[in-house]
């Protein structure tokens, strides 16, 4: 079971929840950049993360989530929909840098046909010859905002994430400091699941 606490100062907890499900999540295809708006059930996920922090916030009173010192999101349509259900107290703020991976040419290709390609998860290089992102690149946007949350930060708090899988990949990967190659590429993060990282 998720539990939440407050933490001792300067530390911060990133409660991390990927988006709803969506129509394309349903296929296979990974739509990278292509927005795409929640199922039915992608919005019933979020209800449910909704209510789970509301259970297991620190205090908690009535229906108001205020767990949080601020609420990051993607500014993508499918994580935008997901923190207006899950946090709409807060005014979230989108950071181009929790987007979903920039897949280029490879758009629309099934999760299998990416894993086949080269330099998928390379540490080498930013961008296959298709423009699509690498490993490399998501960990150093990624590295980028938590530089900039632990600045805005100092004290430590709460911080509510929203985005996508990506993402939650390499925060994993950062803030465990994971080297093993099977270790990064086995992790994964169903819609509507929350992870805990701090740094």
């Amino acid at each position: 079971m998720l539990e939440l606490y407050y933490m001792s100062a300067k530390k911060l907890r990133l409660v991390v929840v990927r988006h709803g499900e969506t129509p394309a999540n349903l296929t296979g295809v990974v739509t990278g950049r292509s927005e795409d708006s929640l199922t039915e059930n992608g919005r019933e996920q979020m209800l449910k993360v909704r209510g789970d922090l509301l259970h297991l916030q620190a205090k908690s009173l009535g229906s108001k989530l205020h767990l949080f010192n601020a609420v990051y999101a993607s500014p993508m349509k499918r994580c935008v929909e997901s923190a207006q259900i899950v946090a709409p107290e807060y005014t979230p703020i989108y950071d181009n840098r929790l987007a979903e991976r920039d897949l280029g040419e490879l758009e629309n290709y099934t999760i299998d046909e990416l894993w086949e390609q080269p330099l998928w998860n390379s540490l080498e290089v930013t961008h296959m010859s298709s423009g699509a992102e690498t490993l490399l690149s998501g960990l150093e946007r990624v590295k980028s905002f938590l530089k900039d949350l632990r600045a805005a930060y100092p004290d430590g708090g709460e911080i509510l994430l929203i985005t996508h899988s990506f993402i939650s990949r390499c925060l994993f990967i950062i803030t465990n400091n994971i080297t093993d190659a099977e270790a990064m590429n086995s992790f994964t993060h169903p819609n509507s699941e929350i992870k805990i990282y701090e740094l």
